[in-house]
């Protein structure tokens, strides 16, 4: 269920009810004074007051809690209160899902906000003198504020840089996250955050491939299984590669509600156009739905509508055709979106493997993996042996201390020209590239359990697909990212992992029967920068280079506009030799623009004076 909410805890006794009541406005919402708790909420009111419980997103394991604690009612909040009045703060790791949850026990005065494991549904803070404020959605607190916070220059600078800021900021100064796997507990002295769950090594299963395999299978069903809508039509973003294929296969096989694919194709970018594998995909699956067929235009604009919508810059540069695909899933009865985000971080190559083998002093078995990574082949150039030892045996073994020290100093003047000094130092200075390092286990383990429990969710990925997919009223559900999915891979022989020739071997080898091996087998991976390239240079080109080369620019703070006119669109976009970074740069420092703009006024509706975002050119059959 989607459950939007938002409140403000003091202990003290003193609210802000106006504030609340219009924190979710315009939508219709429930406002509740329990004590010292201040709340607003979406949805119906829940059947109990005594603990009051509200709770937004899915529980994996609700059969498992209600048969645990003999609950006649299986719907999640009538569960959680009989879990809380059970276990108290201790139900939060038993839990398994996507959630945001509040529980007050007026009785006692205290109670609980969580986030679950992952961080797939999020909550926002701000803490005032004795009070905290929460929200579900950034713009939500806002409105809890008694003035908008400025812009966090840190989180700005590592935004521009096309860099994802390490910790729970957020671009508004004093707004942070709860981080994943915590929780907030409220009480008459007011509120502390505690952790409930962090990731914990456990030795690799050791088996052979084939049951590996049949495990990653088997923990797929299970995961793909629990996301499925079972009352509703269940939708799938499926591309041509192996991750949102694999999630499509096991949705059909399951065969326990309706299932529709919806797809992009690219007819002006062949090079990249999948068409071709998902018609075969379709064929094979036997999968109805829609396809839309995506020319160069509306980057701009869907950057804008996002930014509207939510307060914040967009991060992920595909809405401009997946949105309107999304909502013509909508009005065709779907109700749940899947995907394949998360293939590469789950069942990706473990190459700081190579350092384990260095640090128990075993050279050989470092440079004998280092030609079964992926892209290796029978013959791998010497130069590349050597930078691959050098960057994931060499530098993966340096201690984490030593290894930002030598970062630190090497660093300090390398972050982008253009960047004014003090960005680039707040740059430096908030960054923590090795943080993954300070997780006990191999490095191997380490490096991997850090990117699926904190990598992902300060990059903003769970963000960035629920607030598209809630525009066009679906809940957006990860299946690769399944804990119970993802703690086995936790424990996969990291040599598993590595194939010469393909990435992601073990779920490959566990798509033998569901997949044709023209997408099971195949090698490579489409990447549609080509398409993003020509928006940003083509329909959007001129707006996109006036706002960046605009001498009053906001982002004059941070970045010089000469310097960004230079490096940026002194010569032909089309001809650099790497696309994707000029792309990546360009489409951070736009979205920065138009947010910072914003910031700027007093309403959240941006100016863009005679700027005309060009128009989407989508085009959506039935296929």
């Amino acid at each position: 269920m989607r459950r939007e909410l938002a409140g403000i805890y003091d202990p003290r006794g003193r609210g802000e009810p106006a504030r609340v009541t219009r924190a979710l406005a315009p939508q219709v919402a429930t406002t509740l004074q329990c004590g010292p708790l201040h709340l607003v909420f979406s949805g119906p009111a829940p059947p109990s007051r005594e603990p009051l419980c509200l709770f937004d997103g899915f529980l994996d394991n609700g059969p498992e809690l209600c048969n645990a604690l003999a609950c006649q009612n299986p719907e999640p909040e009538a569960l959680l209160v009989a879990a809380y009045r059970r276990w108290g703060p201790g139900l939060l790791p038993r839990l398994r899902g996507d959630f945001a949850l509040l529980v007050w026990d007026g009785l006692q005065g205290e109670g609980l906000i969580a986030r679950d494991q992952l961080g797939a549904r999020s909550m926002y803070l701000f803490r005032t003198a004795g009070s905290v404020c929460f929200a579900s959605e950034i713009k939500q607190l806002l409105a809890l504020l008694p003035a908008r916070p400025s812009p966090d220059p840190a989180s700005v600078a590592h935004w521009i840089a096309a860099s994802n800021r390490p910790g729970a900021a957020t671009l508004y100064a004093g707004v942070r996250r709860l981080n994943p796997g915590s929780a907030l507990l409220l009480d008459r002295n007011g509120a502390r955050e505690e952790v409930y769950w962090t990731p914990s090594f456990t030795e690799p299963l050791r088996s052979s491939p084939t049951h590996l395999a049949k495990r990653v299978r088997s923990a797929l069903d299970r995961a793909v299984r629990r996301r499925i809508d079972l009352g509703g039509v269940t939708g799938i973003l499926m591309s041509g590669g192996l991750d949102s294929a694999s999630v499509a296969a096991v949705a059909v096989a399951q065969a326990r509600s309706d299932v529709l694919a919806y797809s992009g194709t690219f007819p002006e970018h062949p090079a990249v156009d999948e068409a071709n594998l998902i018609d075969e995909l379709r064929n094979v699956l036997r999968l109805r739905g829609l396809s839309a067929e995506v020319r160069a235009g509306g980057l701009l604009a869907s950057a804008l509508e996002s930014q509207q919508a939510w307060g914040m810059p967009l991060l992920g540069w595909g809405d401009f055709w997946t949105l309107p695909l999304l909502r013509a899933a909508a009005a065709a009865g779907v109700t749940v979106t899947l995907g394949g985000d998360g293939g590469d971080e789950v069942f990706g190559p473990r190459v700081f493997v190579l350092a384990d083998r260095l640090r128990s002093l075993h050279p050989r078995q470092a440079l004998a993996l280092a030609l079964e990574l992926p892209g290796a082949g029978d013959r791998p150039a010497r130069r590349q042996v050597i930078r691959v030892l050098g960057n994931w045996a060499l530098m993966g073994a340096v201690p984490g201390g030593v290894h930002s020290a030598l970062w630190r100093s090497m660093v300090r003047g390398t972050a982008p020209h253009w960047m004014r000094p003090e960005a680039a130092r707040d740059l430096v200075e908030s960054d923590d590239p090795h943080a993954w390092k300070r997780l006990d286990g191999p490095r191997w383990w380490a490096h991997t359990a850090y990117g699926l429990t904190r990598g992902m969710e300060e990059a903003g990925i769970f963000e960035h697909q629920r607030r598209r997919a809630a525009l066009a009223g679906l809940e957006a559900r990860h299946p690769l990212l399944d804990l119970d999915l993802v703690e086995l891979a936790l424990r996969l022989p990291p040599e598993a992992s590595l194939d010469r020739y393909r990435n992601r071997p073990l779920l490959r080898a566990s798509m033998v029967g569901l997949l044709p091996d023209s997408v099971r087998m195949r090698p490579a991976k489409a990447w549609f920068d080509s398409l993003i390239v020509d928006c940003l240079s083509g329909p959007d080109g001129a707006a996109v280079r006036r706002l960046l080369t605009d001498p009053r620019s906001e982002l004059r703070a941070y970045a010089d506009p000469y310097s960004l006119q230079r490096a940026l669109f002194d010569s032909n976009a089309r001809e650099r030799p790497e696309p994707h970074r000029w792309m990546h740069q360009v489409w951070r420092l736009v979205t920065a623009e138009c947010w910072l703009r914003a910031q700027a006024t007093s309403v959240d509706e941006l100016a863009l004076g005679d700027l005309e975002p060009s128009p989407g050119r989508i085009s959506i059959r039935v296929a």
